[in-house]
């Protein structure tokens, strides 16, 4: 599927403190790992964070140049606080959600956009839990 015929889309994701570093790594991979990019990753930090995922957001922005927009929160606000900060940074069309310890299959965002493309007065998609 060619990139240049699909809507753009951004992923919008949320962390804090208690969650742990090593399903953010497992889930940053799974939106790298996709067979349809996202246009952009926004990821909110809501509140401070601790030394390890601090280091696993680093190390994901330093191999994705480019790909990753990291919103601050100078404190924790709660999950739809923080959403809402991110949606103000989205650039692109749609926002695919995921959680800091979502796994994606390697096809979703493709067999997504394809259903947008086949049915353009969509609003909401969504996706099966496993």
């Amino acid at each position: 599927m060619e990139n240049e015929n699909l809507p753009t889309f951004s992923v919008l994701m949320s962390v804090y403190k208690k969650e742990k570093s090593e399903f953010l790594d497992e889930s940053l991979k799974s939106i790298e790992s996709q067979t349809i990019m996202p246009n952009q990753i926004v990821l909110v930090e809501d509140g401070p964070l601790t030394l390890e995922l601090y280091k696993v957001i680093k190390r994901h922005k330093l191999m994705y140049d480019g790909l990753y927009d990291i919103v601050r929160g100078k404190q924790n606000q709660g999950l739809g606080s923080a959403l809402r900060l991110g949606t103000n940074k989205v650039k692109g069309e749609w926002i695919a959600r995921m959680d800091s310890d979502d796994i994606a299959v390697p096809n979703r965002f493709e067999l997504q956009l394809r259903e947008i493309i086949a049915n353009p007065n969509l609003s909401l998609l969504g996706g099966q839990v496993d």
